[in-house]
């Protein structure tokens, strides 16, 4: 539990820095998307945070609109990494935010659909699992795949920000392996660490924007 404690405390600190990057230093409509990215993970930390300390699950169901949010930021991440990362202004913004539209608008319909159970873990307090919640992570699985070749094709391109897409296809793959490992055992909570590395990666490409 020590060690799920520490990593909430560094995705919070992650957090607050990809906070500080997007409201200083990035472009306009940058900072509008990934503001709705970072809004998105917020909720869905305090839900976290609420989950661990907690000890009574009375009213835990009330934070499942929250706790899968990352349904919803990690692909905007993606997107807006390779945005950054391969200096292509062909990528429009405007499709970002319209797929992240898209993306709200479904994840709400899962949401409403779908009922919940709540289990504890020892190793992260109350967890909430969703009826869909394979469905949904069979998806996340697939676009984080599609984010890993996408890095890896980019490294031709000339001009492009070569750390920044290592960062891209170290998240990828983390991402994977945590949709794999729960989906295998879902007490351990491995999707903090997929939250960890694409903050990481976010909080890397706004500070790109620094002068």
């Amino acid at each position: 539990m020590k060690i799920y404690f520490l990593l909430l405390l560094v995705m919070g600190l992650l957090l607050y820095k990809g906070i500080i990057s997007s409201l200083f230093y990035s472009p306009k409509k940058i900072k509008i998307i990934s503001a709705v990215a970072l809004i998105l993970m917020i909720f869905r930390w305090i839900a976290l945070l609420i989950l661990f300390i907690t000890k009574n699950q009375s009213y835990l169901y009330l934070l499942k609109p929250l706790v899968f949010t990352n349904l919803i930021y990690i692909p905007i991440y993606g997107i807006i990494s390779v945005f950054i990362f391969s200096r292509d202004n062909k990528i429009k913004l405007k499709n970002i935010l319209l797929m992240g539209i898209l993306l709200c608008i479904a994840y709400s319909i899962v949401i409403y659909k779908s009922s919940v159970n709540i289990n504890i873990s020892g190793y992260c307090g109350y967890t909430i699992e969703l009826q869909l919640e394979a469905y949904c992570y069979m998806i996340l699985l697939i676009i984080n795949l599609l984010f890993a070749i996408k890095g890896i094709k980019l490294f031709s391109v000339i001009y492009s920000n070569k750390l920044g897409l290592v960062l891209i296809i170290i998240s990828s793959i983390i991402t994977v392996i945590s949709v794999l490992l729960t989906s295998i055992n879902t007490e351990f909570a491995m999707l903090l660490l997929a939250d960890i590395s694409w903050i990481t990666t976010m909080d890397y490409g706004l500070l790109r924007f620094k002068r």
